[in-house]
């Protein structure tokens, strides 16, 4: 395990990586996260200290850009074009369905997109032989998450004071989280390797992220899904999970199991197939970067 050591010289931590690299089989390449978890724990802290070094509000950027964005979504959808759902739905529900999506969608679009150049722009550790890289994509994800934990205590806030208050449902909520950031970071890992080849590939995934948000409910029901793109809508695994959250958050109900079937499957075979890519082209990553 890394374990930081202080130079008293320059107060510096300096990491010391075991001898032993990441197992071959994929549940140990996995497990070796929560061997790493100091370091991992430090990446995260780094990552968020760098996105709000000199800001005047610091971290509070991570509720603010959404509650901005919230705002203009809101005028567009709901002030300008008269989206409404329902026949009662006024304001207070329409920004409280579209900022239950607005968080779960950020969070994997922070993580995949920021994901996709970790490995490329930290060559200096990469050239380390015995670093385990797959810290790197884990971390990105990670800190997108805990800026989603932030923004969904501010949901939960706005669903008690303007909203439909909050259930005994959000128990489920732990179990979400955990099978976003498996679909999450396979996903990130299958991205930061292709990017290692081609560096087209971070604009690639831009683009594709920017189509992804809108055919993903995140700005409308599942329900008003066009039939004949419905097949869109079951291979989605991200509409599943945004379904979820507003399930047990706004909703008060528990998803259908079939969802929750769906989501567990997906999230497995998509933590599971990136790592075995990853590991796979690993040994390639020091003469690549």
């Amino acid at each position: 395990m890394t374990a930081p050591k202080q130079n008293t010289k320059s107060n510096k931590a300096i990491y010391v990586i075991d001898a032993n690299p990441d197992p071959g089989h994929a549940t140990g390449g996995l497990l070796s996260l929560w061997a790493y978890r100091r370091l991992l724990w430090d990446f995260v802290k780094r990552d968020l200290s760098y996105r709000y070094t000199g800001s005047a509000v610091g971290i509070l950027w991570t509720v603010i850009t959404p509650l901005m964005e919230l705002v203009t979504y809101t005028f567009v959808f709901h002030g300008l074009i008269g989206v409404s759902f329902q026949p009662q739905g006024g304001w207070t529900h329409y920004a409280l369905f579209l900022f239950c999506g607005m968080v779960t969608w950020m969070a994997v679009s922070d993580g995949i997109s920021h994901a996709t150049g970790s490995v490329a722009s930290h060559g200096q550790l990469i050239k380390k032989l015995r670093f385990p890289a797959i810290v790197l994509p884990a971390h990105t994800v990670c800190s997108a998450t805990l800026n989603q934990l932030i923004r969904l205590a501010v949901l939960c806030l706005a669903a008690l004071i303007v909203g439909p208050g909050l259930s005994w449902t959000l128990v489920l909520l732990p179990f979400l989280l955990l099978c976003q950031m498996a679909f999450t970071v396979g996903l990130a890992m299958v991205l930061a390797t292709a990017n290692t080849y081609y560096r087209d590939t971070t604009h690639w995934v831009n683009a594709v992220l920017l189509l992804w948000m809108f055919i993903t409910p995140v700005f409308y029901p599942a329900a008003n899904y066009p039939q004949r793109f419905a097949f869109l809508l079951q291979f989605n695994p991200l509409a599943h999970i945004v379904g979820a959250y507003r399930e047990i958050i706004l909703n008060h109900v528990l998803p259908h199991p079939h969802t929750l079937i769906i989501i567990v499957v997906m999230s497995t075979l998509s933590l599971f197939f990136g790592y075995s890519v990853f590991h796979h082209h690993r040994r390639y990553f020091s003469d690549l970067v």
